[in-house]
């Protein structure tokens, strides 16, 4: 009787373990994925538009040099101007050692800045009509840009080379005193230099919008250097403009490109 007893638990026994076998065994959980989340960078290239105001004084250095005499009369004269500007923006930025941002811009815009004076008079009969004026019809800028980003703002100085086209020009009418009428009128290409700064926003990883100051200084353009019977006359204009401008731009920003942090 002992040995079936045994023999019966035993054949239970063995039952049960392979019963247990068959049942479906609980495994570890997977692992969540790696994922790879861009940080944002200002590194790419861009193109943008923008538009602003320019505003300052065209100059109008002068000499004399009288008939015989060695003393030289020298002065300036200056007409305020102001204006509206539109254009377009390329360039490309590189961001390094964590914060800092180094770029290159290049940009090109139609101008509308211009200041004008005329002159009218009657003197006992004698009458005196002229005018004096100068316009920058467009300019452009190459400029190199350093700045500091804090995420997605970034500060930046800003300054490098400068060129347009400006018209200037002066008409008199002395014959009310004996004289003829005179006037010259010259559109001419500058060259110049130019320095601000500004601050860009990035609202999403390819759209940002900036705010700029500019002060540009095209140098001057000679307007009258004669000879007039044995003085001689030079008059110059001179070309400078602040500008505060608006605009967004268009950044080419892959986030394959930028660095990433792991998320678990």
């Amino acid at each position: 009787m002992k040995k079936i007893l045994l023999a019966g638990t035993a054949l239970a026994f063995a039952a049960t373990a392979a019963s247990a076998a068959d049942l479906p065994r609980r495994s570890a959980p997977a692992p969540v994925p790696y994922v790879a989340i861009p940080v944002f960078t200002w590194t790419g290239f861009y193109v943008g538009v923008n538009a602003g105001y320019a505003g300052d004084k065209f100059e109008y250095p002068f000499s004399v040099t009288p008939v015989g005499g060695p003393a030289v009369v020298t002065g300036a004269a200056s007409l305020n101007s102001s204006g509206f500007l539109a254009g377009g923006t390329v360039g490309y930025n590189w961001q390094f050692g964590g914060n800092w941002v180094l770029g290159l811009e290049a940009d090109y815009q139609w101008a509308n800045v211009e200041g004008k004076l005329g002159i009218g008079a009657n003197f006992g009969g004698g009458a005196l009509n002229a005018s004096l004026g100068s316009e920058m019809t467009q300019f452009g800028t190459v400029r190199a840009r350093v700045g500091y980003a804090f995420d997605r703002a970034l500060v930046y100085v800003t300054g490098g080379w400068a060129y347009g086209r400006t018209k200037s020009g002066i008409t008199a009418n002395l014959g009310g005193f004996g004289g003829g009428a005179f006037g010259v009128s010259l559109s001419d290409s500058n060259s110049g230099w130019t320095l601000g700064g500004g601050l860009e926003y990035a609202l999403t990883n390819n759209i940002s919008f900036k705010t700029e100051y500019l002060y540009v200084d095209l140098g001057d353009t000679n307007l009258i250097n004669t000879n007039l019977g044995g003085a001689v006359l030079r008059l110059d204009a001179e070309t400078k403009a602040h500008i505060v401008r608006a605009g967004i731009n268009y950044r080419f920003w892959s986030p394959a490109g930028g660095a990433v942090v792991a998320r678990y």
